[in-house]
């Protein structure tokens, strides 16, 4: 596929699974952070009672009308469904902090992504939107993989209150960019939250499956379809500068 470039001023591109990869071994990590963290402050942790309630705690935005969930709602549940156990304050700071850290950990930049990203940003605006309940974590991991100060605009959906695919993240994004739909293009990996997302607010979008996630979207009936599909996000290079 091509797209046509005039009209494009500015370009969004999602963060976990498109410019780094957080799929199953990163998520995988992450929850044996969290269930040693647990482990020292209430003792041994259900490792299959701990997956059931994280799994399900990433999915409730799916069916609740796409609100974010709350940080310290999510740690608070984690405790009370773990060890039945009412959670204080210094619980709640140090399951929050373990979020923060594990997000950080688990995440590499990949040497080729931030050459391309400033090779981008001669001609375009550059943004970036992602789904996580924290944007302080979010932002951490931009910071120590020296991305943060590439984006123009940086939006987190624990930072609005909704998660892609609404159209409140998207919106904030571009009202922060003040561009219109129309001039701008995503990037991401979700055919639900990035490219219906995207589509659906009459942005364009480029769908990348350079990594596997961890929960995989299949497109059903009257889907949009992505004005491109890219293998590697190298393939931007040829999709929009050349």
């Amino acid at each position: 596929m091509s797209i046509s470039r005039e009209s494009i001023k500015g370009l969004c591109f999602d963060f976990g699974n498109t410019l780094v990869e957080f799929g199953p071994r990163q998520v995988a990590a992450q929850y044996e952070t969290f269930e040693r963290t647990l482990t020292g402050l209430f003792g041994p942790c259900d490792a299959a009672r701990f997956k059931a309630v994280r799994d399900r705690q990433r999915a409730a935005p799916l069916s609740n009308g796409y609100k974010e969930s709350e940080l310290t709602s999510l740690s608070q549940e984690l405790i009370r469904e773990l060890y039945d156990a009412e959670p204080d304050e210094n619980h709640i700071e140090v399951l929050n902090q373990t979020r923060c850290d594990s997000v950080a950990d688990a995440i590499e930049l990949n040497d080729e992504v931030l050459p391309l990203l400033r090779e981008l940003r001669r001609r375009y605006r550059l943004g970036l939107l992602s789904n996580y309940p924290c944007g302080r974590s979010v932002r951490n991991v931009l910071a120590k993989v020296g991305l943060l100060d590439i984006f123009e605009v940086v939006v987190i959906s624990g930072d609005v209150g909704y998660v892609k695919p609404h159209t409140r993240p998207f919106e904030a994004m571009l009202s922060q960019m003040g561009l219109a739909p129309s001039e701008c293009l995503y990037v991401g990996d979700n055919w639900l939250a990035d490219i219906q997302g995207a589509k659906q607010i009459g942005m364009r979008a480029v769908l990348t499956t350079q990594y596997t996630p961890h929960t995989i979207f299949k497109p059903v009936v009257g889907d949009h379809l992505p004005d491109a599909r890219i293998a590697h996000l190298d393939e931007l290079r040829a999709l929009l500068l050349s």
